[in-house]
């Protein structure tokens, strides 16, 4: 949509600012199931949504036939609907910032590979796992790559445009020995398919599976820890919205009223970072068109700032991080973090072992929507993992579940190990705690 034209007829008709969120995707979706293909689809989408002010009201219309000749049809919606609204919640539509990061454009090679060759690559995956064990009984592999660029353009000056380019493969296995199930599950992120390691993907996938053979409860206690690398990536991901200042500003944080506190021990240092090469993705600006940049959400320990979207950056008298995201095209703008990872310390996991000498190793948790509550921090979650015994990984465990809050568990790290990871959203290394309460027999 020729945003010119469009923001010539809106000014004619009494529209005094205008906004086009314009995302424009192409996704290629394969499922394959014990190496038969399910699922094999691409598409490409365009969506627009359109922010409009008339009469100092503001509402936003969506289209995807984003073409000049919906011109208008647009405008009259705009009316239309902020004739029948009174809002009076404060709205902004960014002029823009003066400098933006310049982003270092990664390469890919997915466009070397055709859709039979990708449906080639899932092939090879499922293959490498089923020669792994006897034991596998199903494998299900999938791969989605998604290409999308983004713009918004304004009235106000604003103007700025991203894009972003990255493929998953995903596995999962079912084995099964002497009428036990066992299922193992794990991806990776794929920069470039020629460099795909999927041998290692397959091992790590079906070895998840085999070793939980033979599981069984432990005896309720306090016992020292390891949490796994993913297990803290899980757990920051599902509070992670108690940094945000929405939720403060609803009372739905336990972080309310903290900043310039130490509500971690020192050894933990949370960064927010959109600029990260480590991330599947990069952003140089928020979906209000903010200017993003890497910032310490906690630093050694010490609440350094909430997460800010325009609103309530206005609304607690600061400026905005540059964490305005909306979950989809067609939703508002909330508050999200971006890249956001604990950083990693400088102890290998088998030093962790040999430091707890006597303890638990946690590799999955469940529940963790329904198992916590980000108001007081608290979490209860069935989990799974090893017992360490004399310093190294023992026996399979699993129906325990691990309880306690985030503010107890992230003040209780003797440890923070150097195994960093970053695979989609959230980044962490594994974490010995000192103490944690576990129900089981």
């Amino acid at each position: 949509m020729n945003f010119e034209k469009l923001k010539k007829a809106a000014l004619k008709e009494g529209i005094t600012d205008i906004e086009i969120y314009e995302s424009a995707s192409d996704e290629i979706e394969i499922t394959m199931f014990n190496g038969v293909v399910e699922n094999n689809t691409s598409a490409t989408t365009k969506v627009c949504a359109i922010r409009g002010v008339y009469q100092n009201q503001i509402v936003t219309v969506y289209e995807e036939n984003c073409d000049d000749e919906m011109i208008p049809s647009i405008i009259e919606r705009i009316k239309d609907n902020c004739s029948i609204k009174n809002q009076k919640d404060p709205y902004f539509i960014y002029s823009g910032d003066k400098d933006y990061p310049k982003l270092k454009e990664k390469s890919h090679d997915f466009d070397d590979y055709t859709l039979e060759d990708k449906v080639k690559l899932c092939t090879k995956l499922t293959t490498f796992m089923k020669q792994q064990s006897s034991h596998v009984q199903m494998a299900e592999v999938s791969y989605s790559e998604e290409e999308t660029t983004t713009t918004i353009v304004n009235s106000n000056g604003l103007d700025v445009k991203r894009h972003s380019r990255y493929a998953f493969l995903v596995a999962e296995a079912v084995c099964v020995q002497d009428g036990e199930t066992k299922t193992g599950f794990d991806f990776i992120r794929i920069e470039n398919i020629k460099d795909a390691d999927l041998n290692t993907l397959a091992k790590e996938v079906v070895d998840s599976a085999i070793s939980s053979f033979g599981a069984d409860s432990i005896a309720s206690g306090a016992y020292p820890v390891v949490l796994d690398k993913k297990v803290v990536s899980s757990l920051l991901g599902a509070f992670a919205n108690v940094f945000s200042a929405d939720a403060v500003l609803k009372n739905m944080s336990f972080l309310k009223d903290k900043v310039g506190e130490a509500v971690f021990g020192s050894n933990i240092t949370l960064m927010d970072d959109p600029l990260s090469l480590d991330a599947p993705s990069q952003s140089a600006f928020d979906d209000e068109g903010v200017a993003s940049y890497t910032k310490a959400v906690v630093e050694n320990g010490v609440l350094k700032t909430y997460l800010h979207n325009l609103k309530t950056a206005a609304m607690m008298d600061v400026k905005s991080t540059g964490n305005g995201y909306k979950s989809g095209v067609q939703t508002s703008v909330g508050v999200q973090p971006s890249n956001l990872y604990l950083k990693a310390g400088d102890t290998s996991l088998e030093d962790m072992f040999s430091k707890v000498e006597n303890g638990v190793y946690i590799t999955s948790v469940t529940g963790l929507h329904a198992g916590l509550n980000p108001v007081s921090g608290s979490f209860n979650l069935q989990s799974s993992g090893f017992m360490i015994e004399n310093g190294k990984k023992t026996k399979p465990i699993t129906l325990i579940i691990v309880s306690g809050t985030l503010q107890e568990l992230l003040n209780n790290v003797s440890a923070v190990g150097s195994d960093f990871e970053f695979k989609r959203g959230v980044g962490a290394p594994s974490l010995m705690i000192k103490s944690m309460a576990i129900s089981g027999k």
